[in-house]
């Protein structure tokens, strides 16, 4: 194709035969986000072999492309990569095998290691900590109450807590955010991402719902508060709150 260069996105463990279209759906709409482009980067075909997608990226696009491809992969990679870069990693995982991107007839661009990768161990802790979030549930008849929070990416944290905090905590179902403060168990799985499995909650309080440059503003209007001083407040509050 006159004007396009060419790109070959090899699977190892399919083949065009073998490879449902499903899959080949979950790779492409991944690959095309690493690409960047939706207008000028084209699917031309499946080759046989292994299952080898052929890319065609248009002119106008080409150094667009390969400045996003370059950063594939590498600390420098912006989260927009690095997000479509794991999830192929994940579907090469669960499908046993590996790939490469290269240039076609030329030098590889990307590796995806696939079920290559070495998977950390597992790690589980017990750490007192806090957790922020809105009361949704409240419910059991033990002495162990469960506690639900919906925290502020609207992840559901799972919680335990005395009967009095329960009724404490019930009081503010669907209303302000809440902050609790307990021992947490928390577990590091194959992929190194940490998941709650516990949290029992000894104590809590509520947050104040001002915006934070309002909270910022009338601290600022207190005489001799310092705040004043500090050069980008807002980032001082966030540390206190143990948010930055």
């Amino acid at each position: 194709m006159d004007g396009y260069v060419l790109y070959d996105f090899r699977i190892d463990a399919w083949t065009p035969e073998t490879l449902p279209m499903k899959r080949l759906s979950d790779y492409a709409n991944e690959l095309a986000k690493l690409f960047g482009s939706t207008t000028d980067v084209h699917l031309l075909k499946v080759r046989k072999g292994s299952a080898v997608s052929e890319i065609a990226v248009a002119a106008n696009a080409q150094h667009a492309v390969a400045e996003r491809l370059a950063l594939v992969g590498t600390a420098q990679a912006p989260e927009e990569l690095r997000q479509p870069y794991s999830k192929v990693n994940d579907f090469l995982r669960e499908d046993g095998g590996s790939a490469v991107l290269k240039l076609k007839g030329g030098a590889r661009v990307v590796a995806f290691p696939g079920c290559k990768t070495p998977l950390a161990e597992e790690v589980v802790i017990h750490e007192a900590g806090t957790l922020d979030g809105v009361v949704i549930r409240v419910g059991g008849k033990d002495e162990t109450v469960p506690v639900w929070l919906l925290g502020e990416n609207d992840e559901k944290l799972q919680c335990n807590s005395s009967r009095q905090i329960a009724k404490e905590l019930a009081l503010h179902l669907f209303g302000s955010t809440v902050r609790v403060s307990g021992l947490g168990k928390w577990r590091r799985n194959s992929q190194r991402v940490w998941q709650l499995e516990q949290f029992d909650v000894k104590s809590w309080e509520t947050l104040d719902g001002k915006p934070l440059e309002q909270m910022v503003t009338e601290l600022r209007e207190v005489p001799g508060n310092g705040w004043t001083e500090l050069q980008d407040p807002q980032a001082e509050w966030r540390r206190i709150r143990g948010q930055g």
